[in-house]
This record gives structure tokens, C-alpha cells and sequence, in this order.
């Protein structure tokens, strides 16, 4: 089984196998406790997981506004 989780540092929504005790973040590298993390949805197969995080992707694409970060000069 599967489980989509948020990175708790970065905050993208990841892959995890419940198999593993551990999974690191594809985007920051953060080592992610897969038991305590946050999860979004869970799937059996990759190909599934895979669809769940396109289109929790495409829903907070829609739903956020566009934001700019502020930079110090």
C-alpha cells in the first residue's frame, strides 16, 4: 500500500510505501517519519498514487491565489 503525505519541511505531497519506516523527500531531501506524517490519501498501486498526486496538484493550483514571496535586498 501506498500513502500520499506532506513533506513537513517543504510541504510537497509525496509518495510513500508503508513498507518503509523512513521516506525522503524528492523535492528537499528531509528524512520523513511515514507512520507520523500527515496523510493526504492512500492507493494501492503506484499508478494510483501517481493520479491522487496529479490531481491534488491541479486542485491547489486552482484553488490558491498567486502569491509573491518578498526578498531582502
Amino acid at each position: 500500500m501506498y500513502l500520499i503525505i506532506n513533506c513537513h519541511t517543504c510541504g510537497k505531497v509525496i509518495m510513500a510505501s508503508t513498507a518503509n519506516r523512513t521516506q525522503s523527500c524528492t523535492h528537499c531531501g528531509a528524512k520523513i517519519e511515514v507512520r507520523s506524517a500527515k496523510v493526504l490519501a492512500r492507493s494501492r498501486t503506484t499508478q494510483e498514487a501517481v493520479a491522487i498526486i496529479q490531481e491534488l496538484k491541479q486542485r491547489k493550483s486552482k484553488d490558491s491565489p498567486v502569491t509573491f514571496k518578498k526578498f531582502r535586498v
